[in-house]
């Protein structure tokens, strides 16, 4: 469940609000979700809006004798002044009401009904929740605590929930925990040594539990759509498929199939959507099918040859590539090294010299220092690990285990290997997303069988967050909602042809066809195709461009543009008098358009055969 803002240092100011009073400091608050809209269908005249909390509506002395929980009393206050309310993709409720579903009274088109992706929910009428702000930190060498990681925290929370016998709680993966009971005999801190399985190296942890958020929200049947119960249910779906799959927000994506690979080192998942949502009927859960492009956990000299498009065992990486490539790519990827008997992950900082070349004091008894023999990493990983490196060649890569920035190590690129499962937000190339639309746009039929699949597998109802609240989802069959077809509406505009005539063009499948409604295209009887290459064509490029000269009158004719086959065929040098003086000649010969096929050639001469042709002569280039 995402939570406001940037939480933690350097958070601003609370966002915008309804003006309720003014700010007051976090403190304990009770809710109890009793969701009356959310089980039932709200009355046409709607019911007054009654909404208590005891935040800022409760003397602070009154406060002081309701508090249900100790850590009011006892535990250590939190640091964060406000607390921000969490962000949704619902509206605020004190802003948005439900939209309402367009009359039933029209009769026109053909009536249907239509699936969703929707399934009902069912969500007890009396819900009870408890909420804790709290915090996960790792230790630092030097005894100070830092965030933990956000891939760690799940993991290391489940941990000391296991070892604690807390009772039935989930969380949000960021600053907050839930449960249905009040945890009033647990201490404020805990901490616990885990040892990594693939680094082999044991951290140290501890849970803090800062302060204590009960809230008492919907009381009555209201018109106003509450906001938070329904993110937190939402967190509380995704419990158990984040403990098995690989989640990006909403999205969950199995660790275990192949990505389809899109040619540049990255690699297309297939996944899930998965989010509550409040409808008219009430809660329901809405399900889809997803893609996401993840890097491939490729050697990172596969990975370079893959972005790169060609052989860097071969060509090598120039100054040039590397800074291209540390600036668009690799700065914010995780590399993982395998070559000891533990896995350890790094980022890159940089290139190095080859292996062979880069050297640095041979260690003697754990020490080194610059007075003593300098050895080669080729030498180092062939004395150390029995590694023979077989590009030692290629630089080598400067490496660093964050937030330790200034202790780095060069290691050869073989050894390292991208870290599975990171996701890539780099923009997809005109191919790319060919192929992409290609896998994902489906017809509904595939599109209906692929969701209830996702399901089918998901089994909500045997899931035991959900057992232990009592919510169940209809998940036998999609909901249906009613529509009409509406007939596609006729264009009518005037013709091109005589200016007086009126087209009529209907609509199919959203569009339709105006070639040659506007405007008469003009047929071209004479034109030419001139060749300019830097340097002599052979004769395998001479075969193309008159390939391409057959074919392209076809091509044309489509888009209701019309050229006479059997064009004057020339080829140039990439001279800008003999480009003039061709133009020239083609003009006195006639001719309507030029295409020119530059082979080879720079941007200048693109600019050259513009202006004398269209600019000098008079003639159209292309």
């Amino acid at each position: 469940m995402s939570t406001s803002g940037p939480r933690g240092r350097g958070r601003g100011k609370r966002a915008n609000r309804p003006d309720i009073g003014p700010l007051e400091p976090y403190r304990s608050q009770s809710m109890a979700i009793i969701p009356e809209k959310i089980h039932e269908k709200t009355e046409e005249n709607g019911i007054k809006n009654h909404l208590t909390s005891s935040s800022g509506h409760k003397s602070s002395s009154d406060q002081h004798h309701k508090s249900t929980s100790h850590s009011s009393i006892g535990r250590t206050r939190s640091i964060r002044p406000f607390r921000h309310s969490i962000r949704s993709a619902v509206p605020d409720t004190s802003v948005i009401t439900m939209a309402k579903r367009p009359d039933r009274g029209g009769t026109a088109g053909q009536k249907l009904q239509f699936y969703t992706n929707h399934f009902k929910c069912h969500i007890p009428r009396t819900l009870k929740c408890h909420q804790y702000d709290i915090e996960l930190e790792a230790a630092n060498r030097d005894g100070t605590w830092r965030p933990a990681k956000k891939d760690d925290r799940f993991f290391v929370l489940k941990k000391i929930i296991d070892r604690e016998n807390f009772p039935f709680v989930w969380y949000d993966e960021g600053k907050s925990l839930y449960s249905i009971e009040l945890l009033v005999d647990f201490k404020n801190q805990y901490e616990i040594m885990i040892k990594d399985k693939k680094s082999d190296r044991e951290q140290k942890y501890r849970l803090l539990l800062i302060n204590l958020v009960l809230w008492d929200f919907i009381e009555n049947k209201i018109p106003l759509r509450p906001r938070d119960p329904i993110r937190i249910l939402e967190t509380l779906l995704k419990q158990t498929t984040r403990a098995t799959m690989v989640c990006v927000k909403n999205q969950f994506y199995d660790r275990h199939q192949q990505l389809d690979d899109l040619g540049d080192g990255r690699g297309l998942a297939n996944g899930s959507y998965q989010a509550m949502f409040l409808t008219k009927i009430g809660a329901t859960l809405n399900i889809n099918s997803t893609f996401t492009c993840f890097y491939q956990p490729f050697n990172l000299v596969d990975f370079l040859c893959e972005y790169l498009q060609h052989d860097i065992i071969r060509d090598g990486i120039d100054e040039r590539e590397q800074q291209l490539l540390l600036k668009k790519v690799l700065k914010p990827i995780w590399l993982e090294t395998h070559h000891t008997e533990s896995i350890r992950k790094y980022r890159i900082r940089g290139f190095g010299a080859p292996a062979r070349q880069h050297t640095f004091p041979r260690i003697v008894d754990g020490n080194n220092n610059d007075a003593q023999e300098r050895q080669s990493v080729y030498d180092y990983f062939l004395e150390k690990y029995n590694i023979k490196l077989k590009y030692p060649n290629l630089p080598t890569v400067e490496l660093y285990t964050p937030p330790n920035k200034t202790q780095f190590h060069y290691l050869p690129m073989e050894c390292c290997t991208i870290q599975a499962w990171q996701r890539s937000i780099k923009p997809l190339t005109t191919d790319q997303r060919a192929r992409v639309t290609k896998k994902t746009v489906v017809r509904p039929n595939q599109r209906y069988q692929a969701i209830k699949e996702i399901v089918e597998n998901r089994q909500f109802n045997q899931d035991k967050y959900l057992k232990e609240i009592g919510m169940n989802v209809d998940d036998e069959e999609m909901l249906i909602v009613e529509g009409r077809l509406i007939a596609p509406p006729e264009i009518k505009y005037i013709s091109g042809r005589d200016g007086q005539s009126e087209v009529v063009a209907r609509i199919n499948i959203g569009k339709w066809n105006i070639r040659n409604r506007f405007q008469k295209t003009r047929h071209i009887n004479t034109w030419a195709c001139v060749m300019v290459s830097a340097q002599r064509p052979n004769q395998y490029q001479l075969s193309i461009a008159q390939q391409f000269v057959e074919h392209f009158p076809y091509v044309i004719e489509r888009f209701g543009i019309y050229f006479e086959p059997n064009p004057i065929m020339k080829s140039d040098p990439a001279i800008p008098q003999k480009i003039h003086d061709r133009l020239q000649e083609l003009k006195d010969a006639n001719c309507e358009v030029v295409l020119f096929i530059l082979n080879g050639v720079g941007e200048d001469i693109y600019k050259t055969v513009k202006y004398f042709g269209n600019h000098k002569l008079g003639i159209v280039t292309q």
